[in-house]
């Protein structure tokens, strides 16, 4: 059983800082709630994420998730595709670039969180 640790606030400003760098690496202004979903997009073992299944587990409504997706697409971030089986539903994944930021930040955090190693 794993046991859940509270971050320190020390961590919790790397984190803040690894986000920031984030935010601004992409070159681009991202709007407000666009890191999640590039952390959550990153994080996955499948290459692609259903729209609601991005939502539920983001806690977003369906127009606000559809308009960050699609703030990302403008960013060259995400990539959408309407799923075959059901032409309502969307399917959304990172791209190259989107998934080079996401490793890009990820890489700064363990660096902060773990210097020297």
């Amino acid at each position: 059983m794993s046991r859940r640790v509270t971050p320190s606030a020390d961590e919790l400003m790397r984190l803040l800082g690894a986000l920031l760098r984030l935010r601004t690496g992409s070159g681009n202004r991202l709007p407000g709630f666009a890191e999640p979903i590039l952390v959550f997009l990153g994080t996955r073992s499948e290459a692609a994420v259903r729209m609601g299944e991005l939502r539920e587990r983001l806690g977003l409504g369906q127009s606000r998730a559809s308009r960050l997706c699609a703030a990302l697409r403008r960013a060259g971030l995400v990539q959408i595709t309407t799923a075959e089986d059901d032409r309502r539903a969307s399917w959304v994944q990172l791209t190259p670039a989107g998934r080079e930021l996401v490793e890009e930040s990820a890489s700064a955090l363990r660096a902060d969180l773990y210097p020297g190693s």
